[in-house]
């Protein structure tokens, strides 16, 4: 290998000192000036410097620079990082044979044989490199010649693979502008061609437009044509931005485009909370008729400092205010009744208390009345996230993303996400899960594994960033529980009149809404609020006494224990049979009643799976998953409500109803009296074959006529014996819902 020492540097001459460029200056006493051609500062050598710097290969001439390529070139003015770790690794594995070979002393045996052999066989007998990998002599003076001439930067080792091959256009430039004239038309679009039409439309162009300027057109693909890659190729050459213009639009474009930024942290707990919606990745089935009733919806909370999840709340209704409502309310309140009544879990649930902000997207349900409402009554803030920043509200959507990956896509009937995983899964076929199971399996999740185990981002658990998080903060507060359901129920503006509140077909009327009504004009509008999961009870809020009343639905009393979409539901059902068949409302409730629970048998009979149609699998799985462990909120020793008046007319009140908002209804039991006399009666009815109407009545069709206009007078009747016995009156038709064991006491009549 030539040494060239700069013997004679000529004042303007381009030099190389370290591998940057220098321009030398003019002699002076003592040495000569070199000046810095890319920062512009300047720095003197003496003569002494200068030879020794040239000996060492430091102070070299510009044309070896010059001459390496451009490949080469490039790699030395790019970042380290950009480099894959393969060219990486590589480069690092030639620095320990260059860089052994540049320690030999002097510089002049640094070219030969038998040093260079001895240094591969070393560094390999060290790094255990095989017989077939060690380098050649030339290959190590080639790398040695490279490396000091870029001013010993191990980026002048990196191979430069992507710059081998030809590089040159091999179809001339009219081509070109043909293709590409075809791809605007064909590829880049909304609707794309696909690449066999188009390179089968590019070919006819090609040799149309050959024929035209009288010369052959070059085809160098196989069987005349052009190339099998080229269309492709030159699409994903174009700029990705102008592509997504041309095949989506400009705002599509500029999202994809933008970056996505860290969204904000949160400072203390119980400070933002972020909320949102999803469809999980699973098939639940119902479970008495073991159909399958599709997937649920999912309304989570989760707190921005801690990461801990402080409510959630799954049903089958698509986002709407009452699985908000359902979600916020688990989320305010404390978690022990969840802990006692689901059974299993080991851990506790302690995030409670009411946010200073709520953040949501610009959903409808975010923005409708009953959130308003509810911001004013729970005095927190509500936040809507900016439109197209999606990272303003990105904790709750990646814990969605940490929830499908560690629990939902392991449980027998998952929906995966990627449709390669679901070629061979049928989701319908190992569905075997009800809601209430889901709900358990997520609760269990949540409280015993997500919120205790570390965070990648705080480097610690959830719980213990709500523990040590609470003692920055004074202790949370915790809603009334008896003001929870009407600051959180669904507001619907009505007037109070004479005979209570009218809402969709439904009245409710008590004692204290007549109190409320006695200091109202006629007919005034007031707050109505209603529970949508159990449409039993609705509140208004009397502004006299300034607090919340309640009164009970006193017609139909058939929807007693119903959610507001099951109402809904038979409403509609009831307005179609009554336009087809001309039928009287009683007479179209009565039949709409029938027909979903004459379906709800035949499923029951069926006891198979199966899918559920579309319009039923809402209704018969209707609510939210917590209602089997609400728990009781009125007290059971509280007395019914007494009579009031309608005008001049003296009213009995319909008894009140055992259960509260946010508790399903359970069974009046009768009295001892009523149980042995309705024993004794069966009795009789086995021995004679005879009974009577009111001795042979179930406990169901007892608990019916005490909530019908003539209960008083049945009661009456039964009373003072006849001395010819009633005729039975003919059952109300019923809908024949799942039978749930609610559990708890009943109370008695």
């Amino acid at each position: 290998m030539s040494v060239q020492v700069p013997v004679r540097i000529q004042t303007g001459a381009p030099v190389r000192i370290d591998g940057k460029e220098y321009s030398a200056g003019p002699v002076i006493s003592g040495g000569r000036v070199f000046y810095d051609k890319e920062a512009g500062s300047q720095i003197v050598l003496s003569e002494v410097v200068q030879m020794q710097m040239a000996l060492a290969y430091r102070l070299r001439d510009d044309k070896p620079y010059q001459k390496l390529s451009n490949a080469r070139k490039h790699s030395l003015r790019i970042d380290w990082g950009t480099f894959t770790p393969a060219e990486r690794k590589t480069a690092l594995a030639r620095a320990l044979f260059v860089r052994k070979l540049d320690k030999v002393e002097p510089a002049n045996l640094r070219a030969r044989k038998k040093i260079i052999l001895r240094i591969v066989e070393e560094i390999c007998r060290c790094w255990k490199i095989p017989p077939e990998k060690q380098p050649s002599v030339r290959q190590v003076r080639t790398w040695y010649r490279i490396f000091v001439t870029a001013g010993r930067d191990v980026r002048a080792l990196v191979p430069c693979n992507w710059a081998k091959g030809r590089r040159e256009t091999r179809y001339p430039q009219w081509q070109i502008d043909e293709i590409n004239r075809l791809i605007n038309e064909k590829l880049a679009v909304p609707t794309p061609s696909s690449f066999r039409q188009a390179r089968i439309l590019a070919n006819e162009r090609l040799k149309t437009a050959a024929a035209g300027r009288g010369e052959a057109p070059v085809l160098l693909g196989r069987g005349g044509r052009i190339g099998g890659n080229l269309l492709a190729r030159m699409l994903r050459e174009r700029d990705k931005f102008e592509v997504l213009v041309a095949t989506a639009n400009m705002r599509e474009a500029k999202r994809q485009a933008q970056s996505v930024q860290l969204g904000p942290q949160g400072n203390l707990v119980n400070r933002q909370w972020e909320v949102d919606h999803t469809l999980l990745d699973i098939l639940v089935i119902d479970e008495s008729t073991m159909q399958i009733v599709g997937r649920p919806w999912m309304t989570a909370i989760i707190d921005r400092y801690s990461r801990c999840i402080v409510g959630f709340s799954l049903s089958f209704a698509p986002p709407s205010w009452a699985s908000i409502m359902d979600a916020l309310r688990v989320a305010v309140m404390k978690k022990d009744w969840i802990i006692a009544g689901l059974g299993g879990i080991t851990r506790t649930w302690d995030c409670f208390g009411v946010p200073r902000r709520l953040i949501t997207d610009h959903g409808r349900d975010f923005k409708s009345i009953s959130m308003e409402e509810a911001k004013v009554a729970l005095d927190f803030e509500l936040k809507h996230a900016p439109p197209r920043k999606p990272w303003f509200k990105g904790k709750i959507e990646r814990w969605f993303r940490t929830l499908e990956e560690q629990i939902i896509h392991t449980i027998p009937g998952t929906v995966l996400s990627k449709w390669e995983d679901r070629k061979f899964y049928d989701s319908e076929e190992f569905a075997v899960l009800t809601i209430h199971e889901v709900n358990w399996i997520v609760a269990k999740w949540v409280i015993d594994v997500y919120h205790h185990t570390q965070h990648s981002k705080l480097g610690r658990s959830p719980a213990q960033a709500w523990a040590e998080g609470l003692h920055e903060i004074p202790p949370p507060r915790e809603p009334p529980a008896d003001l929870l359901i009407p600051m959180t129920g669904l507001v619907v503006p009505r007037s109070l009149q004479k005979s209570g509140i009218r809402y969709m077909g439904l009245r409710w009327e008590s004692p204290e809404f007549a109190r409320a009504r006695a200091f109202l004009p006629d007919s005034a509008n007031v707050k109505v609020r209603i529970d949508p999961l159990d449409i039993s009870i609705a509140y208004i809020y009397d502004e006299h006494r300034e607090k919340w009343v309640e009164g009970q639905l006193v017609e139909p009393t058939e929807a007693r224990g119903l959610s507001l979409n099951q109402w809904c539901t038979i409403a509609k059902l009831r307005r179609r049979i009554a336009e087809d068949d001309a039928l009287s409302e009683e007479a179209a409730l009565a039949r709409a009643l029938e027909e979903i629970g004459e379906y709800v048998k035949e499923r029951v009979r069926e006891r198979r799976k199966g899918k559920a149609p579309q319009r039923f699998k809402r209704f018969v799985s209707a609510g939210s998953a917590w209602s089997a462990i609400r728990p009781e909120r009125l007290d059971p020793e509280m007395k019914p409500p007494g009579s009031h008046t309608i005008g001049i007319t003296p009213v009995e009140s319909p008894p009140l109803q055992p259960h509260a908002p946010f508790t399903d209804p359970k069974r009046r039991k009768i009295n001892k009296g009523a149980r042995n006399k309705a024993l004794a009666g069966g009795e009789e009815h086995e021995a004679t074959g005879r009974t009577s109407g009111a001795e042979d009545r179930t406990e169901e069709q007892t608990e019916n006529d005490e909530h019908t206009p003539s209960a008083a007078t049945a009661q009456k009747d039964e009373a003072v014996p006849s001395q010819a016995p009633r005729p039975e009156p003919a059952p109300k038709p019923k809908i024949k819902m799942r039978p749930i064991d609610y559990g708890g006491t009943r109370e008695e009549e």
